[in-house]
C-alpha cells in the first residue's frame, strides 16, 4: 500500500506542466493571494478544477465530495469521473472507500454535499500517508491543546499535523470540527504531494518568503478571529479586513517612525504623515486575535495620533491593512514589554 501511494504521489508531482507554470489563470486568484501557487500548481496537474466562468471561488467552503475527489486524484493519479446520476461525487466516494480512506461509518454518501471537517480531512490524509513513523508522537500530540487520546480520529489528526500537511492555529489548537475553504484545501493537497511545501511543527520558522522568516499559513490560522469580520452588514471598515487574502510579517516596526506618547497614564502612538499614507487602516493584534481598530486623528504638525483603548505595550502586532491590494502587514510591535 505504501509503495503504491508513493508511486502515485511521484506521478502527480512529475506529470503535466512544470511546477512554476500557472496555466489556470483564475479570475479571482491574484498573484498576491497566499494560496496562488498551490491552487494553480494543483490545477495545472488536473488535481483540482475551477468553475466554468473562469473563477475558483477560493473562499467557498470545501465539501466532502470536493475534498475526496482532490485527495483521490492526488494520491492515485487517476480521475474516477463524475457520476451519471445521483450525487456527482459518488464514484470518487466509492473508489476512496474501496482504497480504505474511510469506512461507511466515518463518512456516508449523504455527507458528500456537506462541509467537510478538519478531522475527516485528517482521516483521509492519514490513510493516504499509510504506515509512517512519527518521531516524538506524544510530545506532538500534547502540543495540540484541544486534542486528547479521547478525541475522535486523534491518531489521524496527530499524524497529519506531525507530517506538516494540516497545520494548527496560533493558539496551539487544531479545531477538528472547523471547516476549510477551497483555497486552504488546495494548500493541504499541495503539501500532500510535495513534501517541500509542508509546515512541520518543529520547523515553522524555516524560510517561507516572509520578511521575518515566519511560516506563511492561511490568514485565518494567523488572525484567528477573522471570521468575526465576515459580512458585518453595517458598512464598517472591518469589511475590508474580512476579504483580505494575503499578509506578511514585518520585523522592523521602527521604520514607520512610530513614537510612543504618554500623558497622565494614557498611552498612544504618534505616526508621521508619510507613514500614515503607507500604513492604511491600522488594527491591534494580541494572541492571534484582532482586538481593536485604531482611529487616526490628524495633527497640525504633520503627524497623526492613533487612538485606541487597549494597552499598546501588551499588543503583539500592529496590523496595517492595504485596502488597494488587500494585504495585511503584521508589524511586530516595537513597544511591547
Amino acid at each position: 500500500m505504501k509503495k503504491v501511494i508513493a508511486a502515485a504521489l511521484t506521478f502527480v508531482m512529475i506529470s503535466g506542466t512544470g511546477i512554476t507554470a500557472y496555466g489556470a489563470g483564475y479570475s479571482d486568484i491574484k498573484s498576491t493571494n497566499w494560496a496562488y501557487e498551490a491552487v494553480n500548481t494543483m490545477s495545472d496537474k488536473a488535481v483540482i478544477k475551477g468553475y466554468p466562468d473562469g473563477s475558483f471561488k477560493p473562499s467557498n467552503t470545501v465539501t466532502y465530495g470536493e475534498f475526496i475527489k482532490m485527495a483521490l486524484i492526488a494520491a492515485t493519479g487517476e480521475d474516477a469521473g463524475n457520476a451519471e446520476s445521483g450525487n456527482w461525487a459518488t464514484k470518487y466516494y466509492n473508489k476512496a472507500l474501496e482504497l480504505g480512506y474511510y469506512t461507511k461509518a466515518d463518512i456516508t454518501k449523504d455527507d458528500l454535499n456537506e462541509k467537510i471537517t478538519r478531522a475527516h480531512m485528517a482521516l483521509v490524509i492519514s490513510a493516504i500517508l499509510g504506515d509512517v513513523k512519527i518521531e516524538n508522537y506524544d510530545e506532538i500530540q500534547k502540543g495540540i491543546t484541544d486534542i486528547t487520546y479521547k478525541t475522535e480520529y486523534e491518531y489521524d489528526i496527530t499524524k497529519s499535523y506531525a507530517k506538516g500537511i494540516l497545520t494548527g492555529y496560533t493558539d496551539d489548537t487544531f479545531r477538528p470540527d472547523k471547516t476549510l475553504s477551497r483555497a486552504e484545501s488546495a494548500t493541504v493537497i499541495y503539501r500532500l504531494v510535495d513534501e517541500s511545501k509542508r509546515v512541520l511543527p518543529t520547523t515553522d520558522t524555516r524560510d517561507s518568503g516572509s520578511s521575518t522568516g515566519e511560516a506563511i499559513k492561511p490568514i485565518d490560522e494567523v488572525i484567528t478571529n477573522i471570521d468575526s469580520f465576515l459580512n458585518p452588514g453595517d458598512g464598517t471598515i472591518n469589511e475590508d479586513l474580512a476579504i483580505t487574502e494575503a499578509y506578511d510579517f514585518v520585523r522592523d516596526g521602527t521604520k514607520y517612525g512610530f513614537e510612543l506618547k504618554e500623558n497622565q497614564g494614557t498611552k498612544w502612538i504618534a505616526i508621521p504623515e508619510s507613514s500614515v499614507r503607507k500604513l492604511g487602516q491600522i488594527y491591534l493584534m494580541k494572541d492571534g486575535r484582532i482586538v481593536e481598530f485604531t482611529r487616526l486623528h490628524p495633527k497640525t504638525d504633520g503627524t497623526a495620533v492613533a487612538g485606541y483603548d487597549s494597552d499598546i505595550t501588551q499588543m503583539d502586532y500592529i496590523v496595517s491593512l492595504d485596502t488597494v491590494d488587500y494585504i495585511a502587514y503584521l508589524i511586530i510591535n516595537p513597544f511591547k514589554k
